[in-house]
C-alpha cells in the first residue's frame, strides 16, 4: 500500500498532469485491434476445424454435409465475416501507426463490431458441427468460451468502448467521412464522459 506517493513531474506523459482519465482511454485505443484479431484467430479456428468436419462427415447422409447447400451457405458466410474482420483489424492498426496512436474512434468501433461478431462465427461453425462440437477434443468450448470474453474486457463493449464512439459522433465538429479520408480524429475530455456527468 502506497501512503503520500509522488510521482515526479519530469516522469509524467506530456499533458498527462490532470488527464489520467484520458491517457488510460488512449491506451484502450490501440488494444481495440489486438483484441479483435484474437477474436479472428478463434473464428478463423473454430471455422477450419467446421470447415474439415464437414468434407469429412456425412452426419448418417450418404455424402459428406458439405454438399448441402445450408452448411456451404453458413460457412461461406462464416468465412466472408471473418475476412471482413481481419481487414478492419488491419486498419485500425494501420490508422493508429498514421495518427500518432490516436485511434480512439477507429479502435473503439474494431473492438465492438469484431469481438461480438465473432462470438457469432464460433457459434455458426459450433451449429455445423452439431452435438460432436461439444466433445473436447474438438475445441470448440474452448474457443466459445475465449471469444465470448473478449466484448466485455479490456475496456468493456457496453462499458467503455461505445461510450468513447458515441462521446465523438456526438460532437458537432465530428466529420462522418475523417476515417473513409484517413483525417486524424482527436479524442479530447469533452468526449469521454457523455451521458455519465450532470451538466
Amino acid at each position: 500500500m502506497f501512503t503520500d506517493a509522488r510521482i515526479p513531474v519530469e516522469n509524467l506523459l506530456p499533458g498527462a498532469e490532470g488527464n489520467g482519465d484520458l491517457v488510460i482511454n488512449r491506451n484502450f485505443a490501440w488494444s481495440g485491434p489486438v483484441a479483435a484479431i484474437a477474436a479472428v484467430g478463434m473464428a478463423r479456428t473454430a471455422y477450419e476445424t467446421a470447415l474439415d468436419f464437414a468434407r469429412n462427415n456425412t452426419a448418417g447422409a450418404l455424402k459428406p454435409i458439405i454438399e448441402f447447400q445450408n452448411v456451404g451457405y453458413v460457412l461461406g458466410d462464416v468465412a466472408s465475416k471473418i475476412e471482413m474482420a481481419r481487414y478492419f483489424c488491419w486498419r485500425a492498426a494501420d490508422y493508429l501507426d498514421k495518427h500518432d496512436q490516436h485511434a480512439e474512434l477507429v479502435g473503439a468501433m474494431n473492438k465492438i463490431q469484431v469481438t461480438e461478431m465473432m462470438i457469432d462465427c464460433v457459434y455458426k461453425c459450433m451449429q455445423i458441427v452439431g452435438v460432436n462440437s461439444l466433445e473436447t477434443a474438438n475445441g470448440f468450448g474452448k474457443l466459445l468460451r475465449e471469444v465470448a470474453v473478449l466484448p466485455i474486457y479490456d475496456g468493456g463493449n457496453m462499458g467503455m468502448q461505445r461510450r468513447r464512439v458515441h462521446g465523438i459522433l456526438a460532437d458537432p465538429l465530428f466529420n462522418p467521412r475523417a476515417i473513409m479520408d484517413d483525417d486524424m480524429v482527436v479524442f479530447g475530455k469533452q468526449h469521454e464522459s457523455i451521458g455519465t456527468i450532470a451538466g
